[in-house]
């Protein structure tokens, strides 16, 4: 008799401890960036779940029970919500057909709540877009190199170049900041990028230095403080540009201009560490890579608050070797081969790292 009592209350107090461990969804957001939507369920616990997605519905299946404290406010996208008798399978259901869906839960760590985020699109495909920026352009021939050469004319072919064998893979568009040799202020080439919501900006020059033996690829990306008085100085040459417009838009304060670099430290910077390593490893293979390639600098083409960005030094126009090598075809076809290959690998990245 003792032992059934035992038996009794063990499976009480496990009915009454899955009760204990159940979650309540305590509130729906939603929110849009260009062609995504997202949906957030806040969660008061971790979950596990599976889901199953078809044209104008989400089904979310629970491991443990869920609670609804509220349903969501009337949504453009959402018909209705449905939680089922079980309390285990949440429905959602859209007005419109969905495409392009990624569900993933970010766990509770620090935060309140854990939450279950639902990005979709209303289109069937959506191309990345990529903005190519060839440096330099109409009077700014940028540097000129010991053959001469300008820089402009070259950042501008390679910008060409790149572009095609882009674009030759379907899920990609690009945008030129120049086609031709034109001049153009540093931030519109930026407004440019904002304007087409670029997923990537990437900036196109070729470098000089007294030291006629140093050359080699390198790679910036922003930082306040540039990494060395190298990098500081580049940084000051390339954004003297602005001022051949007659224009000074080097004008925030100097608290704007801290805001804006913190926010784009916080959403873009990792990003565009995480493309430069990518580039990184593809040019190591075939080119030859400046010492400490990865570098930081306040250049003005890179401060695009939510824009994954990146300078690329494609050589020294100072350098014999470099400069023969920057007005090389076949140099231009590896480096754009290179620069492809990592975008595809930064996006296939980008779309499981996604938060």
């Amino acid at each position: 008799m003792k032992v059934s009592i035992k038996f009794v209350f063990y499976i009480i107090f496990l009915l009454f401890s899955n009760e204990l461990i159940s979650a309540e969804i305590v509130n729906f957001r939603f929110g849009s960036n260009s062609d995504l939507k997202r949906i957030v369920l806040d969660i008061s616990e971790d979950v596990t779940f599976n889901n199953k997605v078809s044209k104008k519905k989400i089904e979310i299946n629970f491991d443990k029970k869920i609670f609804l404290k509220k349903r969501p406010k009337k949504n453009i996208s959402l018909e209705n919500v449905i939680l089922n008798e079980s309390s285990k399978k949440l429905t959602l259901n859209f007005k419109h057909t969905i495409h392009n869906t990624n569900i993933y839960l970010l766990k509770k760590k620090k935060n309140k709540y854990s939450r279950i985020v639902i990005d979709y699109s209303r289109n069937t495909q959506k191309k990345r877009i990529i903005v190519i920026d060839p440096g330099h352009g109409g009077k700014d021939s940028g540097a000129v190199g010991i053959r001469k050469k300008l820089e402009k004319n070259i950042t501008l072919a390679v910008g060409l170049l790149l572009k095609k064998k882009i674009e030759d893979n379907s899920n990609f568009k690009v945008i030129l900041t120049r086609k031709t040799d034109i001049f153009l202020k540093l931030r519109d080439r930026t407004k440019i990028a904002k304007k087409h919501n670029a997923d990537i900006f990437i900036s196109l020059h070729a470098d000089y230095n007294r030291n006629k033996r140093t050359r080699g690829i390198s790679l910036y990306t922003l930082s306040e403080n540039a990494s060395d008085k190298e990098a500081a100085a580049l940084a000051r040459r390339e954004n003297k540009a602005d001022f051949l417009g007659n224009v000074d838009l080097s004008d925030e304060t100097s608290e704007v201009t801290n805001i804006l670099i913190d926010l784009t430290k916080r959403e873009t910077l990792n990003q565009s560490s995480h493309l430069v390593n990518f580039l990184i490893k593809e040019f190591k293979n075939d080119m030859n890579l400046l010492q400490r390639t990865h570098r930081f600098a306040g250049f003005a083409v890179l401060k695009s608050l939510d824009i994954p960005s990146v300078l690329i030094e494609m050589g020294y126009l100072s350098n014999l070797k470099d400069s023969k090598l920057l007005n090389d075809k076949n140099y231009h076809n590896k480096i754009c081969d290179d620069i492809l290959k990592a975008v595809k690998k930064y996006f296939k990245w980008k779309d499981k790292n996604t938060i």
